[in-house]
């Protein structure tokens, strides 16, 4: 059985920075992740949605330029703003994926990364499954840095397509003519000033 310093369980924003650092003060470090590395501060979070708020943003100060001036109020497809979304996302991703293989090379010996699943046998064992099978391993010390996912309520079906959480924003394939917005906290907030800032979509919070 392997054994680790530090065992990482998640590899979004806090998971990664936490192996990072790890491997700087020469500790041996495993990192597994069953899904997409850098997770929400990368895919359907921070960057995402930050991007579609500067484009907005921009967007709005442009179009107020614009009849200012007597001039048409520019025209804007949402499919067009979700491209450079992505490809700020994809951007993001790549550097990320290239650091990683960095430290796989130079350092490994004391870095390893597994994409998979992760379950606690006790407090110092775990369980791994991955594609290849399964594998347990003991860490002296573990993180679990497994994020958290939008809360849904019972009662209401998601389906992600006309009743979404966040997540399902990127799946639009244009703006709404109109969005209620079932909480006033800081997401809610950013979604409603974005999609207001392009003028297309009515914008209604609930709190």
């Amino acid at each position: 059985m392997e054994k680790y310093d530090l065992c990482i369980i998640g590899g979004g924003p806090s998971g990664y920075a936490a192996a990072m650092r790890a491997v700087d003060f020469n500790k041996s470090v495993l990192l597994v992740e069953r899904d997409r590395l850098g997770g929400a501060g990368i895919y359907d979070g921070a960057l995402s949605s930050k991007t579609f708020w500067e484009i907005s943003k921009e967007f709005a100060s442009f179009s107020k330029k614009m009849l200012h001036y007597g001039l048409a109020e520019p025209d804007v497809h949402f499919h067009n703003v979700l491209q450079e979304v992505n490809d700020a996302v994809f951007e993001r991703s790549d550097q990320l994926e290239e650091h990683l293989r960095l430290v796989i090379q130079l350092r490994p010996e004391a870095f390893r990364y597994i994409k998979g699943s992760a379950h606690l046998i006790s407090s110092s064992e775990i369980e791994l499954e991955t594609d290849s099978g399964t594998e347990k391993v003991n860490a002296e010390n573990i993180i679990i840095a497994t994020g958290s996912r939008p809360r849904k309520i019972p009662s209401i079906t998601i389906d992600e397509d006309i009743i979404m959480t966040s997540d399902g924003i990127s799946s639009l394939e244009e703006f709404p003519e109109s969005l209620v917005i079932l909480g006033a906290g800081v997401i809610g907030c950013e979604f409603a000033t974005i999609f207001s800032n392009f003028g297309k979509t009515k914008v209604h919070i609930i709190s």
